[in-house]
């Protein structure tokens, strides 16, 4: 009996965990839904001509039912309709749906209601030609939680808003009319973010940048909306909700209709992105670098935050949200991108930015004499009497790259004052104090803020670099040091706190420091932060986010830190071949992060949403689902962009070991 314990032990143990891995699978396979077959791209092109013909008033050319049955049709569960959208400047200038038995039924039948339409053949014929279709074709459809009949109401409501995948998952509804009649009612997936539907639960209140969830009643009451019946229809109706999913196409823009007449597949609303090169990548940064001087205002402040599908943004002449160490990071990318690519059209804004930091200085009153009888000066925003490290610290950064790159020494005294600033507020143990009361001349010792000391260490590497003077590397240095004993303890090496600043500063210090720990430390950085990237395949549904930072795939990315932590692995990298030492891995998260954000920063083929008084080209939003821009995002993702496209210009040579 003894010998048969162990395996009625196991016996035990194993059943309960079978079943619950049973119950597990039989709901996966009832509430997911597949991701979308391919369509030919013959097939792709030949429904966006129908449709296209429609919407010019022309003739639709037939479509060979049994072809595109064989391509695609019969692959997919529970297909059709077929829902078309027509956008012109951003705005929504047509939608039909299209019903059918085959996917060529489908199609004609919207092509037929496009024809039907007299709101849009009202628009003049140039508007019509430049106008752009959208095409989403229901592939599959999955249930929705039903909060009254789970769990006795318990949890059902939060399960069915995060039911509903962000940007891939579509809602829609069988209405059984009061009439007798039957209708059916789609949101596409991307007209739920667009409306701004998503992010409305906040599970952990402490942190409040963790926003999930589709805000169902605001859904529904749009989905009422499209389903247009007399008052109190909706209401009356029995309602059947469902998600799906779908192919979504994009018809190109109308001066590549005759080249390439092959639709754009669309995920989360966005088209593939370019292919990874140095080309692109330049092509990039400097898009972005366009996209921040046209939101540089004539005052030298940069319009902060733009809403590219309401075309809304803050105002650069009223107070509002602002954050000087992003202006002077922003402008920081700008001098980098001059210095990288010489391109004019950069200079007289980046000056216009100075301008106002200097501006903000006089105003401020953070200047005089310290101690010792060194000149100072530290930013401060319009009435505000705290100043932070960070905006000195940035604002020598950026004010050092731009002598980088014209070798003019206009700036190098008001880099100087900062500096001294900076140095004030350096401890004796390489730490830093990160608050200054103005009015009070009173340092804050105890406030520690993120991203404040690595900002500071790189302000110093930088004025060691422009002046030669030992004072400065000393003191960036200790910085490091300082930095990187932190993490001194047994756990240290298995978790980090944000250290991107910290791994560009230890690169920049190169080689006047020559320290093989600050390399380990970046590879050990790096490390840790590749197990927060997605590789390819490891979200099947979700291929697109591959390269991007995240925990989950319930958990959209956010884009900036697939920009920041790219410029510090670079770095990172860029320590491993100084040392002899250079890492493929690093290298291969560096290109993954590069291949994600190529995708997500808007471009002539994917601004097809976005407002008319704005020109997105170069904006880089916020996520994939949100199309909110702030500078900050452009800055980093785009510095990151231009300085990997002149590693791939010119390979970085070793340098020498290190201590």
């Amino acid at each position: 009996m003894r010998r048969r314990s162990p395996t009625l032990v196991a016996a035990a143990i194993a059943a309960p965990l079978l079943a619950l891995a049973a119950v597990f699978a039989a709901v996966y396979a009832h509430v997911r839904i597949p991701p979308p077959p391919e369509l030919a791209a013959p097939a792709s092109s030949a429904i966006m001509a129908a449709l296209r013909a429609a919407v010019d008033g022309r003739e639709a050319p037939a479509l060979d039912a049994a072809a595109l049955d064989a391509a695609w049709f019969r692959e997919a569960e529970d297909a059709g309709p077929v829902l078309v959208t027509v956008l012109h400047e951003g705005n929504r200038i047509a939608r039909v749906h299209g019903h059918g038995d085959d996917l060529a039924a489908a199609t004609s039948a919207a092509a037929d209601a496009l024809r039907s339409e007299t709101e849009l053949s009202a628009f003049a014929a140039e508007v019509r030609t430049q106008a752009r279709i959208q095409v989403d074709i229901v592939t599959g459809r999955g249930p929705v939680v039903d909060p009254d009949g789970w769990l006795f109401g318990w949890g059902g409501e939060l399960l069915r808003a995060l039911a509903v995948h962000p940007g891939s998952d579509g809602l829609g509804v069988r209405l059984q009319r009061a009439d007798g009649g039957e209708q059916t009612v789609l949101l596409a997936p991307d007209e739920l973010f667009l409306e701004q539907l998503f992010g409305t639960l906040r599970p952990l209140p402490y942190i409040p940048e963790l926003a999930i969830g589709l805000d169902f009643e605001r859904a529904d009451m749009l989905l009422a909306q499209r389903a247009a019946l007399p008052a109190g229809g909706y209401g009356a109706a029995e309602r059947a909700y469902f998600r799906w999913r779908g192919l979504s196409l994009l018809e190109r823009g109308a001066e590549q209709r005759g080249a390439d007449a092959t639709p754009l597949p669309l995920m989360r609303g966005l088209p593939p992105g370019p292919p990874l090169s140095a080309e692109t990548l330049r092509a990039g940064a400097l898009a972005g670098g366009r996209y921040l001087v046209d939101h540089l205002a004539d005052n030298g402040r940069y319009v902060y935050e733009r809403d590219l599908s309401s075309g809304r943004g803050t105002d650069p002449a009223r107070p509002g949200p602002y954050s000087i160490p992003r202006h002077a990071g922003t402008t920081y990318f700008l001098a980098e991108l001059y210095r990288l690519t010489g391109e004019e059209f950069l200079r007289e804004p980046i000056e216009r930015a100075f301008a106002h930091l200097q501006d903000l200085i006089r105003a401020g009153g953070c200047a005089g004499s310290l101690p010792d009888g060194a000149s100072f000066a530290c930013v401060l925003d319009s009435g505000q009497r705290v100043a932070h490290l960070g905006s000195a610290a940035l604002t020598v950064v950026a004010l050092a790259e731009y002598q980088r790159a014209t070798g003019e020494a206009t700036y190098e005294p008001l880099a100087r004052d900062l500096s001294a600033w900076i140095l004030f507020m350096q401890r004796a143990d390489g730490s830093f104090a990160h608050l200054y009361d103005v009015p009070e001349a009173r340092v804050d010792q105890d406030t520690q803020l993120f991203f404040y000391a690595g900002e500071s260490a790189l302000a110093l590497a930088r004025m060691y670099e422009i002046t030669g003077e030992a004072v400065y590397l000393d003191a960036a240095e200790r910085a490091l040091d300082a930095m990187i004993d932190w993490y001194d303890f047994f756990l240290g090496g298995f978790f980090y706190g944000e250290e991107h600043w910290t791994c560009i500063a230890a690169e920049a210090a190169y080689p006047g420091v020559k320290k093989d720990r600050y390399r380990q430390f970046c590879a050990g950085y790096a490390e840790f932060l590749r197990r927060q990237q997605i590789a390819p395949g490891e979200f099947s549904d979700q291929p697109d986010y591959a390269g991007s930072y995240t925990f989950t795939p319930f958990l959209v990315p956010q884009n900036t830190p697939a920009g920041s932590r790219t410029e510090s692995m670079i770095s990172a990298y860029l320590l491993g071949v100084y040392h002899g030492r250079p890492d493929a891995a690093i290298r291969e998260q560096i290109e993954a992060a590069l291949r994600y954000v190529l995708r997500q920063q808007l471009r002539a083929d994917s601004d097809v949403r976005v407002a008319a008084e704005v020109d997105g080209r170069g904006a880089v939003p916020a996520t994939p689902i949100d199309r909110s821009v702030r500078i900050d995002y452009v800055q980093h993702v785009c510095s990151a962009m231009i300085r990997y496209a002149a590693i791939l210009d010119e390979p970085p040579a070793a340098a020498g070991a290190g201590e």
